[in-house]
């Protein structure tokens, strides 16, 4: 079957001396590995496009007993020219594309947080918002996604192995959390963060994410962005 998808490219490495090997996540059939055959060689153009974080409009010939998927045709959607110029971005938008790959399932389509993956790097490319809103506001996404939308009203996680310290005294914490939640980006909603407020939900989330989703807390990349996150 001809599948013409949007993607974003999670992940790209070498395979043998001159093919890629890309996982990307596609907005029709999810997560999905793909080779790239002859990739690496000078006279070769297309590894530009599956450099991590690439949005694509990607066309292959799907074969379901194929582990890669081999491509037929690549072409730019969208091109982040301002991210690379800030290190804080590229290793906040790093670790959310781990988080991602992390997450899913191979081909399981979510094609509500392909939606809000693209939103999130725009929110970044565009300094549209807070650095830490859009970071709290993809775990929130994640999370939901999953099957595991935050209850705030829900006084027992604090009981169920992970110690997500207590939000309950917290009004901001839990108005931020719950606006994040909601979707809603009015920007007074964020106003004033205070250095213990950004801990608190960087923690909160943080802890949701290791309790619900197996692994979690071993990612590398979550623990820098996280430090990251703290100090901004």
């Amino acid at each position: 079957m001809i599948v013409d998808t949007p993607a974003i490219v999670l992940k790209t490495f070498p395979y043998g001396e001159t093919s890629l090997i890309s996982r990307c996540f596609t907005k029709e059939k999810g997560k999905v590995s793909f080779i790239i055959k002859g990739a690496q060689s000078k006279k070769n153009l297309i590894a530009p496009y599956f450099q991590p974080l690439s949005c694509i409009q990607i066309i292959y010939n799907e074969n379901e007993k194929r582990d890669l998927q081999i491509v037929s045709k690549v072409d730019f959607i969208k091109i982040w020219l301002k991210i690379s110029q800030s290190l804080k971005k590229m290793i906040l938008l790093q670790s959310i594309l781990e988080i991602t790959d992390f997450s899913l399932e191979i081909n399981d389509p979510h094609p509500g947080l392909f939606e809000s993956l693209v939103e999130v790097i725009e929110l970044y490319e565009n300094d549209s918002i807070n650095l830490n809103v859009a970071f709290w506001f993809y775990e929130t996404v994640i999370l939901s996604e999953m099957g595991f939308r935050i209850d705030l009203k829900d006084d027992n996680f604090e009981s169920m192995g992970y110690d997500s310290l207590d939000l309950n005294g917290e009004e901001k914490c839990r108005y931020i959390l719950q606006n994040l939640i909601n979707k809603n980006f009015e920007k007074k909603s964020f106003e004033n963060i205070q250095s213990r407020e950004k801990k608190l939900i960087s923690n909160y989330l943080y802890n949701q994410l290791c309790y619900h989703i197996e692994g979690f807390d071993c990612l590398k990349s979550f623990k820098i962005a996280k430090n990251i996150l703290n100090d901004i």
